[in-house]
């Protein structure tokens, strides 16, 4: 949406933004971390939970 008056999200003709990098990147290192069995601390391990994707069923 271009928030702009009479526009058309279907006719938008402005190129679609990616995510976040800065959140990706975040994740990414993140979850070398983990992988490498690096010990979060406790900020890091926050952000993660927050912004985790899973759904929690």
């Amino acid at each position: 949406n271009c928030k702009e008056f009479g526009h058309v999200a279907r006719e938008c003709q402005k190129p679609k933004r990616a995510k976040d990098v800065t959140y990706h990147m975040e994740m990414m290192l993140l979850c070398k971390q983990e992988e490498a069995r690096i010990q979060l601390n406790a900020e890091q391990a926050n952000w993660r939970d927050d912004t985790d994707d899973e759904s929690e069923d």
